[in-house]
């Protein structure tokens, strides 16, 4: 058997679950991160009478706090989705092509919807 066979097997049950731990962790983490976020960007939308150089710099902190909430919230989205996956027993299958993501992959990107393969592709791009 060699190392390209090896690695696209299925998970060990105690991968399995290391895999799905990381996921919710992962999961509660940008969860957080979002809120505190939103919080932090209404603070600053709050900020009250400001002049024009301070508008220019509130404006780039919205726009960093907003671009920061989409990436985590896009995150979440895929997170959210390789929980279902877990729990339906398709974890770890690619979502376009339904062959093995490869155990490596999926230890290192637990969210990760696609095989190499199907990822390399420009025409195939992760479920939204």
């Amino acid at each position: 058997m060699n190392r390209r066979q090896r690695n696209a097997g299925p998970l060990a049950p105690q991968e399995f679950e290391e895999a799905v731990a990381a996921l919710a962790d992962q999961r509660d983490r940008l969860r957080s991160e979002i809120a505190t976020a939103e919080k932090a960007e209404s603070a600053v939308r709050d900020g009250g009478d400001l002049d024009a150089a301070d508008v220019s710099t509130t404006n780039v902190a919205i726009q960093e706090l907003h671009t920061r909430t989409e990436d985590a919230a896009a995150l979440l989205d895929r997170t959210l989705a390789a929980l279902t996956r877990a729990e339906q027993g398709t974890f770890g299958m690619c979502t376009h092509c339904g062959a093995a993501v490869g155990r490596e992959r999926v230890m290192a990107l637990p969210h990760a919807e696609l095989c190499v393969t199907c990822a390399q592709r420009p025409e195939v791009s992760p479920a939204r």
